[in-house]
């Protein structure tokens, strides 16, 4: 899994691959080995059944031991795809803005929607074509899922950024796509008179 941690003005992307306790993180270009262990019975289940408790952890970085506590923090700006955490370390207390990197590419698919003007959808990662949801022609709501795309062992519903029909499919099931591929075009019905607006997608 890879992550986007931003604390204060610095972003981080994380790479993860977990083996039990022992975890490989890739931050940036440098490889770390960490042993991370929650502390006590309460710290194990605020990791998966109950994230919204505070945790104690037990960090291993080569030989350097550190004592994690780590708490959910409100965020104000919300975004949906992001959560806010306090991380005390050393007397020293972070706040933890944490993001999945694939939660945050198919959001991005409908953060730029618009009324009118054709709109693209492409692919936010590297995959194959799973499903079509839809045909030519279609109409569709906005939000509404057109291709879905297998990436990462996980299949993803890439959505419509905008209301109108399917003008065009550039795919065709099992294929497979680049991140950046033109994957399908939502249009304006036809009849509907032209806007001034521009075409944000493109």
């Amino acid at each position: 899994m890879r992550y986007v941690a931003t604390i204060g003005e610095q972003t981080y992307t994380i790479g993860l691959q977990e083996d039990g306790h022992q975890r490989e993180v890739a931050l940036g270009d440098k490889r770390l080995t960490v042993d991370w262990r929650p502390v006590g019975g309460a710290a194990l289940s605020a990791g998966k059944d109950d994230p919204d408790r505070a945790g104690h952890y037990s960090l291993l970085l080569g030989a350097q031991s550190f004592d994690v506590y780590v708490q959910p923090a409100p965020a104000n700006d919300d975004d949906g795809t992001s959560r806010v955490f306090e991380v005390q370390v050393r007397g020293q207390v972070f706040r933890v803005r944490l993001a999945d990197e694939r939660a945050r590419a198919l959001a991005s698919l409908a953060g730029g929607a618009h009324a009118s003007g054709d709109a693209n959808i492409r692919a936010p990662m590297p995959g194959l074509v799973s499903n079509l949801l839809v045909e030519e022609g279609s109409e569709v709501q906005r939000g509404q899922a057109v291709v879905v795309l297998e990436a990462m062992k996980m299949e993803n519903d890439l959505p419509a950024p905008r209301a109108g029909i399917v003008k065009s499919l550039r795919v065709s099931k099992g294929q497979a796509v680049n991140q950046g591929d033109l994957l399908a075009v939502i249009g304006d019905p036809a009849g509907t008179p032209p806007s001034d607006e521009d075409d944000e997608s493109n």
